[in-house]
């Protein structure tokens, strides 16, 4: 009898240990299951807070001349790069740079030098040549803009409206073998080459997507510039005189630009859909 009453004792006491054990195994699930419910709603509360960023946008814009502009040259391409920092309030501020470069000239300075029925040159080898003449150029901004969001999920995307003061630069690149045509080396080009530069004003509408974690970022939108230029060559051969007049240069684009996103207040959002 004292051995059985000794194994019931210690079996109640296995029994109660395992179910005292069961009580806190449970309890510690649902402490466990509450903070990651919380987790979960921090992390939904922070996706929809906006994100201070720096943006590297390399870029291209299919640009039409418009205005004085239009006489001279014709679809030229704008190929840049944007380094921008995106800050509180959705502000975005930033400069950029690109080269300007086309085929279509529609002014033609070499006419006083060329044969009248051909507008070709002539060589010293004594061959007629056609001497290609392109657009050149380049500008230089600085840009400042907001973005306004569209919708919760994406408070890091939306419309982006910005103005950009900056300098301009285009001319006529001729491109021509000095060797057999003296009449065009570089002292020479200069003569014709049109050159005009001034302070410009630019704009944008567009759309700015970004993605937090994937390289989709994007934009897309309306670009407008125009140059208060002036012609800065102190003469003109083909005209016998310098062009001082003040120019209006204007160009119409759309930009395309993909989008690198460096976000510097990290946390451990994540964006539902």
């Amino acid at each position: 009898m004292p051995r059985l009453k000794l194994l019931l004792t210690f079996l109640c006491a296995v029994v109660l240990g395992f179910h005292s054990y069961a009580q806190m195994d449970t309890l510690e699930s649902v402490e466990s299951l509450l903070k990651k419910k919380e987790t979960v709603k921090v992390k939904k509360k922070r996706a929809e807070t906006e994100n201070n960023a720096i943006l590297i946008m390399p870029y291209y814009t299919a640009q039409f001349p418009v205005g004085e502009l239009s006489n001279r040259f014709g679809f030229c391409n704008n190929v840049g790069m944007n380094m921008s920092l995106k800050v509180r309030k959705n502000f975005i501020i930033g400069i950029e740079g690109a080269f300007l470069f086309g085929s279509k000239v529609k002014e033609n300075p070499l006419n006083p030098i060329s044969t009248a029925s051909t507008a070709q040159i002539i060589g010293l080898d004594g061959t007629l040549g056609n001497i290609p003449l392109q657009l050149s150029g380049y500008q230089l901004a600085f840009r400042v803009g907001r973005l306004f969001t569209l919708m919760r999920r994406h408070p890091n995307s939306g419309i982006v409206l910005s103005v950009a003061p900056g300098f301009m630069q285009h001319k006529i690149w001729i491109h021509a073998n000095t060797n057999n045509y003296p009449q065009l080396d570089d002292t020479y080009k200069k003569g014709y080459d049109r050159m005009t530069n001034g302070a410009s004003i630019g704009g944008s509408l567009g759309y700015l997507y970004l993605e937090k974690k994937k390289f989709l970022s994007f934009y897309g939108g309306i670009d407008f510039a125009c140059g208060f230029t002036q012609e800065r060559r102190n003469w003109n051969f083909d005209l016998m005189s310098a062009d001082t007049h003040h120019r209006l240069d204007m160009m119409v684009g759309i930009r395309l630009a993909w989008v690198i996103p460096v976000f510097t207040n990290k946390d451990d959002a994540v964006y539902y859909r």
